[in-house]
């Protein structure tokens, strides 16, 4: 999959929804639309994950400098 943004992704699954949500869709075209968002929802999940990692990795330095300030006030 090229590199894109969450966003785009994001918008990317509406539509295959949207596509999907007729009553006749072609089986082979439904299929790879499905095939489609599932790679779309594993992409979204893994750049989220990263997300979180970051943030959480930030959070745990601003505790420990937050903490090491403590020390200092004594």
């Amino acid at each position: 999959m090229k590199k894109e943004n969450v966003q785009e992704a994001l918008k990317k699954l509406e539509k295959i929804v949207s596509d999907l949500s007729v009553k006749d869709v072609n089986v082979d075209e439904g299929l790879e639309k499905f095939r489609e968002g599932a790679e779309l929802i594993k992409f979204c999940r893994a750049e989220l994950k990263k997300s979180e990692n970051e943030f959480k990795k930030l959070k745990d330095e601003l505790d420990v400098e937050q903490e090491e300030d403590k020390k200092i006030d004594f």
